[in-house]
């Protein structure tokens, strides 16, 4: 595949379209390459899905006589946004997939069961045709009872799950084993034990992949689990520092920026994710070593480091005694000036707050001043009771 063709064609197919004529005036897409993408404008979600507000254009001038395939998926504004893709979008998105698969060890001879949906949105469908293009034996089941999954992984040899990794546990917990695990849809290998909790359950190797229904899958982990690495055959994927825009460096966290290579029905260019990854490299070539690990549309300046207060979550999520999902951040001063970082979480009495407040320093580079257990905690997520500086 020569990502450079692909980019330029599906560039140029931007321009005829009314969303990105006026934003791609400048741009000639024979001069665009993957490895610098600064001539393309950024994207937002918010902008896609204004395109399809007005009501006598429902589909924002993206539909053209070569789509095949509509998806929907939930957008600010409109409820549902479609998502077009022509035969070509198809294909290449399959191949792409087959690919992703291939490095994490998937074969011919394995027999899958997909539980992810295949209605209106993209889930199902995008791993289904990578298994397809693969060989592998696929049964489109789409969500389920635990107790129907179970009946059909026993009776048919079923041995690789196609899930998100809570509902995955969940079948473990209920009795069922896989050798394989293909876990996506929700924070999986960026919280601290979740792996182990769901292959211990299900007893099987777990695999995480990061994608977007406007995307497909862009990033995934190979057999070696050493990170996501991004799939070269699907996307261009940056890290970016979140205020300036600008590439991230090794260590840092950054926002995830898409450039997807497998959509020309409607092209996807340098999309802002709002995911926040932090910026690693392997053999000179990207990786998010520790996945995905939040979101980067809330941040706060403390003890002069940048805080994501949303990856707090994914950093609770594998502490046992806590309400992972309700905390606070709240942020004030001492009389020199200095900052106090305090966390309110919701949990119980036993949880291990000495553990929890290494991990917070290991992972955020600052020390939390006081964890606050309650058996509550509601409000904004952040409280800022600083004094103005200067």
């Amino acid at each position: 595949m020569d990502r450079s063709s692909r980019l330029q064609r599906i560039a140029a197919r931007a321009k005829t379209l009314p969303f990105y004529a006026e934003r791609l005036a400048g741009v000639n897409p024979e001069d665009l390459n993957p490895e610098d993408l600064s001539a393309l404008p950024f994207t937002t979600r918010d902008e896609l899905s204004a395109a399809f507000a007005d009501p006598h254009d429902p589909h924002g001038g993206f539909l053209r006589d070569d789509v095949v395939q509509l998806h929907f998926t939930p957008a600010p504004g409109v409820g549902r946004m479609p998502e077009y893709l022509t035969r070509d979008d198809l294909r290449w998105q399959a191949e792409a997939m087959r690919a992703g698969l291939e490095r994490q060890g998937l074969r011919s001879s394995d027999r899958c069961l997909v539980a992810f949906s295949y209605h209106l949105l993209a889930g199902g469908w995008l791993f289904h045709e990578g298994l397809a293009l693969l060989g592998a034996k696929t049964l489109a089941l789409g969500p389920a009872e635990a107790e129907t999954v179970l009946e059909l992984a026993d009776r048919y040899a079923f041995n690789v799950l196609v899930a998100n990794p809570s509902f995955a546990r969940k079948l473990g917990e209920a009795g069922a084993r896989f050798e394989t695990l293909l876990a996506a849809g929700e924070p999986f290998s960026a919280v601290p034990g979740y792996r182990e909790r769901v292959e211990a359950a299900l007893h099987c190797r777990a695999y995480d992949a990061y994608g977007l229904s406007e995307t497909g899958v862009v990033a995934a982990e190979t057999q070696a689990r050493d990170g996501l690495h991004p799939v070269e055959e699907a996307a261009v994927l940056e890290v970016l520092e979140p205020e300036t825009l600008l590439p991230a460096r090794d260590g840092e966290r950054g926002e995830i920026v898409l450039t997807s290579l497998t959509r020309e029905g409607m092209p996807i260019l340098r999309f802002r994710t709002g995911d926040l990854a932090v910026k690693g490299s392997h053999a000179g070539k990207l990786v998010l070593p520790r996945g995905v690990v939040g979101r980067a549309d809330a941040m706060v300046k403390v003890k002069g480091v940048k805080l994501y207060p949303r990856e707090l979550l994914f950093l609770l999520a594998g502490t046992a005694g806590v309400n992972f999902r309700n905390y606070q951040v709240v942020l004030s001063s001492r009389p020199d000036g200095t900052d106090v970082l305090t966390l309110r979480l919701e949990g119980s009495p036993d949880a291990d707050l000495e553990t929890l407040k290494r991990r917070l320093r290991g992972a955020l580079g600052i020390g939390v001043n006081e964890i606050r257990l309650e058996p509550s905690v509601t409000g904004e997520l952040v409280v800022d009771e600083r004094r103005p500086q200067g």
